[in-house]
């Protein structure tokens, strides 16, 4: 029987596929609430919520940086990451919304260390950004309780673990050198 051809294509679409499932299995049992096994209050929620959309839009504004930088490869990747992470960021505004909040507004700049000045630097960077949200978002999935807001946290952690692994793929690192995320 004739082995299926290893491509770039497929070999991004399983470590991206391969690091998604290694993160959602790495959440484990249900959320433990705020630490103490009480259920968050509303405005908790909100609050939580509110850092997780400070966060994407802190990689927005990477991606929207970087993107001059990028390569054929890599820019369409940027692309793509970048609508994915308009879409969570819109989410998570409806959601903290919905909840009677006020979602934080996207700022003109946010600190994202050494400005990049070559594709490999960004690329870098891009990768370091998605772990520390996939990371940001598992430490806010265990004060949570709600499971449509745990829902939609794991969801959004399961595609910046994603991005991490394939963009680190393209840098020609471990696409998933941990076998757990943890905060």
């Amino acid at each position: 029987m004739e082995q299926p051809r290893l491509t770039r294509r497929s070999l991004l679409r399983a470590s991206g596929a391969a690091a998604a499932g290694a993160t959602l299995g790495a959440c484990g049992g249900p959320p433990s609430g705020t630490g103490t096994g009480s259920t968050p209050r509303p405005g908790d929620t909100v609050r939580i919520l509110n850092q997780m959309l400070v966060t994407e839009h802190t990689i927005i504004h990477a991606y929207t940086a970087g993107l001059p930088l990028l390569g054929s490869v890599t820019a369409p990747l940027a692309t793509a990451f970048r609508q994915n992470h308009a879409d969570h960021r819109d989410r998570l505004a409806e959601v903290i919304t919905g909840l009677g909040g006020t979602p934080t507004p996207a700022r003109d700049s946010y600190e994202i260390g050494t400005p990049p000045a070559d594709e490999g630097a960004m690329t870098s960077l891009a990768a370091t950004l998605e772990e520390q949200a996939a990371r940001a978002h598992y430490a806010a999935l265990r004060q949570l309780a709600d499971p449509v807001v745990v829902q939609l946290l794991a969801s959004i952690m399961g595609d910046e673990a994603q991005h991490s692994a394939v963009l680190r793929t393209v840098l020609q690192q471990d696409p998933a050198p941990a076998s757990f995320v943890s905060a």
